[in-house]
């Protein structure tokens, strides 16, 4: 992927972009061509080859924008505490609101988890304690997987939550603090009801 900063190069890869969005609000995306991204954006296919394997990268390209626009904001702000991360997480997300819709309405979800996966190793090497190679990856395939569907959630949602509650939701469930199981019998209860 270009990693630049020759302005041509940027206007070139954020009309790509444009076009590729514009076009999702109009037809299927697995209907889109790579020739009709170039056509819209009135650019070669090479010039998108440039920027771009496929279609899903500019999706993953735009996802990652969000997500380091997130970054820089809590890097401003240091010591960052989760109450922090969760805020800004939702805030970003918001600002973005008509990528993150049209990632639910093609069914683009496994793009955005791919792209929290990298969100979520940055965070765990920041704070893990004894890191452990195989056991980060599956606490990181949880935690994306579950604010991958939380976000699902939120952006096809018709009455949806404000950013604020859903911001206080993760924190709250992150910590431990939402789901609470105060007596064993619930448990089984639980289980028995399920096993029938």
């Amino acid at each position: 992927m270009y990693e630049g900063n020759n302005p041509i190069a940027l206007h070139s890869r954020e009309w790509l972009v444009d076009s590729l969005l514009s076009l999702m609000g109009d037809m299927p995306y697995s209907k889109i061509t790579v020739r009709d991204i170039c056509n819209k954006a009135d650019l070669s296919r090479q010039t998108f080859y440039n920027f771009f394997e496929n279609k899903d990268a500019i999706i993953r390209f735009c996802i990652h924008q969000c997500y380091s626009e997130m970054m820089e904001n809590l890097t401003e702000s240091l010591p960052v505490k989760l109450s922090d991360i969760t805020r800004q997480l939702t805030e970003t997300l918001y600002e973005n609101q008509k990528l993150m819709k049209l990632i639910v309405l093609h069914g683009l979800d496994h793009l955005l988890e791919m792209e929290l996966v990298s969100v979520i190793r940055v965070f765990a090497q920041q704070i893990s304690t004894a890191p452990s190679e195989n056991l980060d990856q599956y606490a990181t395939a949880f935690l994306s997987g579950a604010i991958a569907h939380m976000i699902l959630h939120w952006f096809s949602d018709e009455n949806p939550v404000t950013q604020e509650q859903l911001a206080e939701l993760l924190c709250r469930i992150l910590t431990g603090s939402y789901f609470q199981i105060e007596n064993e019998y619930l448990i089984k209860e639980a289980y028995r009801f399920h096993s029938n």
